[in-house]
């Protein structure tokens, strides 16, 4: 079978013709790019654009309901590297005026009040939250999402130690299981200096929960203060204990001090 090469005429790069390219722009689709959230996200549109009474009962509907109830053939294009014709389809725009009935003008001037006011509120919440965390900046110096933040949020994750060579604090964590499972290296290593803004995958003091019940929710500083406050103490402590572990060492080069093995927990 012939391949595509790179630059081909009437192509983009080498994986895509460009009339599939104008077709993805029209919202033209291969059936298997069609998600339901997609479809339904494009009859919501196509109702608010033409002022059609919305039913969100069609969420019910199974993906293979929604694909024969709202989408229709458009047209195909090659794509992939061998040229394979692909069939696009798209909203079936006669459809959705049947499914659903045109508002009057109230309803859609009620619609529009509604919309506004739910607009507001979240541009209200965006900048309460906006704002928090830039206090918490402020108040505790780091980040929301940094090693030092959760240093102290998770101190079973941590672990300080004075690196070998260049004798510079470190932070030795792990990451959340979400970050783990999405591929990246358990074991983090982050000098003290940058703890501050060097930023943790998956974390973040104001987010909770995980996966798709991960949401953004406000946190009493009181609280955080006492941890911050307590993780101080736990370090300058450790700290206090190496300086006498390596006076000693000074005075008995036979017990081998190792820097590394000095951590805070």
């Amino acid at each position: 079978m012939t391949q595509v090469v790179y630059g081909q005429k009437g192509y983009l790069g080498s994986s895509m013709s460009v009339r599939a390219a104008e077709a993805y722009e029209q919202s033209e689709l291969p059936i298997s790019r069609w998600t339901k959230t997609a479809i339904i996200q494009a009859v919501k549109d196509y109702c608010f654009d033409f002022d059609l009474a919305y039913d969100p009962d069609i969420e019910n509907n199974t993906k293979a309901e929604l694909v024969k109830e709202f989408l229709e053939y458009k047209s195909w294009h090659h794509s992939s590297r061998t040229a394979r014709e692909v069939e696009f389809f798209g909203l079936n725009e006669d459809a959705v005026c049947r499914s659903f009935e045109q508002m009057s003008q109230e309803q859609v001037i009620e619609r529009d009040r509604q919309m506004a006011a739910e607009q507001a509120a979240q541009e209200a919440r965006l900048q309460f939250m906006n704002a928090r965390e830039k206090e918490f900046e402020q108040k505790f110096g780091c980040n929301p999402s940094s090693v030092l933040a959760y240093e102290t949020v998770h101190p079973e994750m941590c672990t300080r130690f004075i690196a070998r060579r260049k004798k510079t604090e470190m932070i030795s964590y792990r990451l959340p299981a979400e970050a783990v499972k999405a591929g990246m290296k358990e074991e983090q290593v982050c000098p003290v200096a940058h703890a501050s803004q060097s930023r943790v995958a998956y974390f973040h003091v104001f987010m909770q929960g995980t996966g798709k019940k991960r949401h953004w929710e406000d946190v009493d500083f009181e609280v955080l203060a006492e941890k911050f406050t307590a993780a101080k103490k736990t370090f300058l402590s450790s700290k206090s204990k190496r300086c006498v572990a390596m006076a000693n060492t000074l005075d008995d080069p036979s017990k081998g001090f190792s820097p590394r093995s000095e951590t805070v927990r």
